[in-house]
């Protein structure tokens, strides 16, 4: 299964109130060819990785990974522990 965070954090990257030049920081996973080497991990899933929410709602289809999961139904939507204490949106 390939987890996706179910929610956008606080301090989320694609929040549309981060100060943050999204643009460069997705220059860091870009392949060059308008899609995406891999996807972000959310900061709040270090102990068990999860793509970023935010991430996923703009890219699902721009990266293999994201793409194979759609295609099998193997996206599973997880709520991690840190997001229960207030963060959600």
């Amino acid at each position: 299964m390939f987890r996706v965070q179910r929610k956008q954090c606080s301090t989320c990257i694609y929040r549309a109130d981060n100060p943050l030049d999204v643009e460069k920081l997705e220059e860091q996973v870009a392949d060059g060819y308008g899609g995406f080497h891999t996807h972000r991990q959310c900061h709040h899933t270090e102990a068990e990785p999860a793509c970023c929410a935010g991430f996923w709602a703009r890219h699902k289809d721009k990266f293999q990974a994201g793409q194979l999961a759609q295609r099998f139904n193997a996206v599973e939507l997880v709520d991690t522990d840190e997001l229960t204490h207030g963060d959600e949106q």
